[in-house]
């Protein structure tokens, strides 16, 4: 098990951006790589080599944990890990009076031992967190066993998935998962964290109303004892509100590949779901085929996308900033907006294109895949998307013409500068050489000293990473590595370089033949 790291004198810290780095072992088809999650983090790389794999474990992991907060969600477990804590009038009081005081940080350490132990005991115990996580997988990937998920040619026969949650130079929790056929092992570790920052209520007037109420709990309680379960609660909340990071009440969203397919059925699929779901229905189709869950999850936020409330956040949806966006898609690539229509009362609602300059409406199945590619973005954009959350998307220049493929290269940066974590796969040359231009806007306006707000899309290098699967021969498996900005280059992998000149040599020895036969036959003779 884990334990709380000594290192040297504590100190605070100043608020930065949690870094997240996941590791992969034997998933799949990527036999080993370590990826370092950006605001911008795009997967690129030859077919079957793992990017939607790690695409997918980012999902998983992000819903166990319930974001990448800088201090982790373990408060489920608590009544499993901990199961009747002792309470020591000692500690308690100890805790209540540094918790009342305000003036300076409360760290981890300063909890009571035996909630240390609980909370070390959900992350490491194989039957906490690995479990929930190993469930996650089964459903994001459709398959009976995670196991199933082991690389077939790997020769450890086991599964190794890493991540780590932290600053610069500083990790203030890890977390580890093994697992073969048949074991599954874990482990972690969760630094001295600081969990309350000093005077933080004069500054936030959301966490000074949670903090007094919770201040209010701790004294209507002093002489029964603690539930620690709400005051780990209370501590998850403030550890992401003491630094204001968004990352502790975030969604992730996930766009799968042939979003354009989806958005032709997910009405047929929700009928026959309701047709299936009654006990007659069941009766009728006892065996009813699966999708996986990250399919299954996208299609039921289509479904429920207008209803208030459905999205569980802490905080509103800052419609502004993800509107811009919304707005920028359908100016910039779309020519129209997308818009919900129901046919009846209470019906089931139906989204349709509005093309510029035309009266009425279309159907998105008299529409262009384009438009049903994009028509999900934009959905998400106004009604489910906050600052904070992760948006993973599979190919979003699918079905798009090069000018709006550099279109949605700008639309994602403007996602980034509003707040959004972004990662996306792709194939697309126009989309990575578009980022590529973006850097080095981001660049000048650095170098000549303009203010963050001069460019809405212009992205500063350590905002972005791109990450190459690459399957070299003899190695077991697909490797991942990143591919540093270069300013002639830009971000394009190599293999990119080779396709073009390939096809330029082959179209040059094709003019060349064709040229000397031309001239073969002019020749007299």
């Amino acid at each position: 098990m884990g334990e709380i790291s000594a290192g040297e004198p504590r100190k605070e810290r100043p608020p930065e951006v949690s870094e997240v780095r996941i590791g992969v072992e034997n998933l799949g088809p990527i036999g080993k790589g370590t990826v370092h999650l950006r605001p911008l983090t795009v997967f690129v790389g030859p077919g079957n080599t793992g990017k939607t794999y790690l695409a997918i474990l980012i999902y998983a992991l992000q819903r166990t944990f319930r974001g990448f907060p800088r201090f982790p969600f373990l408060s489920d477990y608590m009544h499993i890990a901990g199961n009747e804590l002792p309470i020591l009038d000692d500690e308690y009081e100890t805790v209540l009076e540094k918790i009342r005081g305000d003036e300076k940080p409360f760290y981890f350490s300063d909890m009571p031992d035996t909630v240390r132990d609980a909370m070390l005991s959900a992350l490491c115990n194989p039957g906490f967190s690995a479990k929930s996580l190993g469930d996650e997988l089964e459903r994001c990937f459709d398959v009976a066993e995670f196991s199933a998920l082991i690389r077939d040619s790997s020769e450890s026969g086991c599964t190794n998935i890493s991540l780590r949650i932290g600053e610069t130079g500083h990790a203030n929790w890890s977390f580890r998962m093994t697992f073969s056929d048949s074991d599954l092992g874990s482990d972690g570790n969760i630094d001295d964290t600081v969990l309350i920052r000093d005077r933080l209520s004069r500054l936030d007037p959301d966490y000074s109303m949670r903090f007094d109420h919770f201040r209010t709990f701790l004294k209507a309680n002093s002489s029964r004892g603690m539930d620690w379960k709400s005051v780990v609660e209370f501590f998850e909340f403030s550890a992401g509100a003491s630094y204001f990071m968004p990352e502790s009440t975030s969604n992730v969203h996930y766009f799968p590949a042939d979003r354009s397919g989806v958005m032709h059925s997910h009405g047929v699929i929700a009928s026959s779901l309701i047709a299936r779901s009654t006990r007659g229905g069941l009766e009728r189709f006892p065996e009813l085929p699966m999708i996986p869950g990250v399919m299954a999850d996208f299609i039921q936020q289509l479904i429920m996308h207008d209803e208030p409330g459905r999205w569980y956040r802490r905080r509103p949806v800052p419609r502004k900033l993800m509107g811009d966006v919304a707005d920028f898609l359908e100016r910039e690539t779309l020519g129209g907006q997308i818009r919900t229509v129901r046919g009846k009362a209470g019906g089931y609602p139906e989204l349709v294109y509005c093309p510029e300059g035309m009266k009425g409406e279309l159907r998105l199945s008299r529409a262009s895949s384009m438009v049903s590619e994009l028509a999900p973005l934009v959905l998400f954009m106004r009604s489910a998307v906050g600052r904070g959350d992760t948006v993973i998307i599979e190919e979003p220049e699918a079905h798009l013409h090069p000018a709006a493929q550099t279109a949605m290269a700008k639309a994602l940066a403007r996602l980034v500068r509003a707040g959004v974590r972004v990662a996306i796969t792709t194939h697309s040359d126009w989309l990575l050489k578009e980022i590529g231009n973006l850097i080095r806007e981001g660049e000048l306006s650095e170098r000549i000293g303009e203010s963050e707000d001069a460019s809405a899309g212009a992205l500063r290098p350590r905002d972005v990473g791109i990450w190459l699967f690459d399957r070299q021969a003899g190695e077991g498996g697909a490797t991942v590595r990143e591919i540093p900005f270069d300013r002639i280059d830009g971000v394009e992998p190599a293999d990119y370089e080779s396709v073009a000149e390939r096809l330029y040599n082959r179209s040059a020895d094709l003019q060349n033949r064709f040229e000397e036969e031309v001239a073969r036959r002019r020749a007299p003779g």
